[in-house]
């Protein structure tokens, strides 16, 4: 054992010759710029290895200290970035296993996607908390579905406090979906869904708890005023209000019949005799008091009382 020594001791002087300068592991020519040049085309470099435990368990590791993690779901490398003695091991993983190790952070740019698609093939969805907004720029699609929660706003920077959406442009309009009378009528729910229909009699629909109902079409108010029959009549409405005047008579009323109407027309029936005024619509038969008035829609074919 003592003829170890002075091979020891050469060792030592050998490496404290070396101090300031450059080593060549595997070359004889170390990169000036590299205290530590390690060449090979058949073997590799080795970092210390250790388990999770034995990584955090290092007290004030130095900044930049890389070691191997054996374990764990995370296994691989982990270099210390901390500049104080409270560590800051970061993991370098694959790009496979990490994408590109985006995860709950603060960033300090702004995410460029190049051309490249955002996307979540999971559940969770892609959110923004807080008081953040999410501004969409250019020429964009949306599809799935999406869920707004507070207001949303289109073309101005927020909503009215009062409106959950608020569109603004003086060159552009609202485009409502487009469909087919067919297509149209085979959607039953909900109430206050609007489509523009453009076959048949064009125009914008609205759902109503009785069928679909043209919008804008009877926009104008018009009133006919007529006596009241004395027998069974039909009436074809033109106006938006038939008033029955007094017939002068004091024996019971005719029938009033529903007849022909257009998709989405509302009428209102006054009766203004002093009579009974028997009335039949879709929604079976019914007699109107004096002073009274009922207001109907011609929908899917047929007059029906609203009120």
């Amino acid at each position: 054992m003592y003829k170890l020594y002075p091979l020891l001791a050469g060792a030592l002087l050998a490496a404290a010759g070396a101090m300031g300068q450059s080593v060549g592991v595997g070359n004889n020519s170390p990169a000036t710029t590299a205290i530590l040049d390690v060449s090979s085309t058949t073997k590799g470099m080795l970092v210390p290895r250790m388990t999770s435990a034995q990584r955090t368990a290092i007290g004030s590791p130095a900044q930049g200290l890389l070691v191997y993690q054996t374990d764990g779901a995370q296994a691989g490398f982990y270099y210390n970035a901390s500049a104080t003695s409270t560590a800051n091991w970061l993991w370098l993983p694959d790009k496979t296993s990490a994408g590109d190790n985006l995860g709950s952070h603060t960033a300090t740019t702004a995410l460029k996607l190049a051309g490249n698609t955002l996307s979540n093939n999971g559940t969770g969805g892609i959110s923004v908390t807080d008081a953040g907004n999410v501004t969409v720029t250019g020429n964009n699609t949306v599809t799935g579905n999406e869920s707004v929660s507070g207001s949303l706003a289109i073309g101005t920077a927020s909503a009215a406090g009062t409106a959950a959406l608020e569109i603004n442009s003086t060159t552009k309009g609202l485009l409502f979906p487009r469909m087919t009378q067919a297509q149209r009528t085979f959607i039953t729910t909900p109430e206050g869904l609007v489509v523009y229909q453009t076959d048949g009699t064009p125009g914008l629909y609205q759902r109503l708890s009785t069928g679909w109902a043209s919008l804008g079409t009877f926009n104008q108010e018009s009133k006919t005023a007529i006596m009241a029959p004395t027998t069974n009549v039909t009436l074809n409405p033109g106006a938006t209000t038939v008033e029955y005047t007094s017939n002068g008579s004091a024996t019971a009323n005719g029938t009033v019949t529903l007849g022909s109407g257009v998709e989405g027309q509302r009428l209102v029936v006054v009766n203004n005799d002093t009579q009974y005024l028997p009335l039949v619509s879709a929604s079976g038969t019914g007699n109107i008091l004096p002073g009274y008035a009922v207001r109907f829609i011609y929908t899917n074919g047929a007059w029906r009382r609203e009120s």
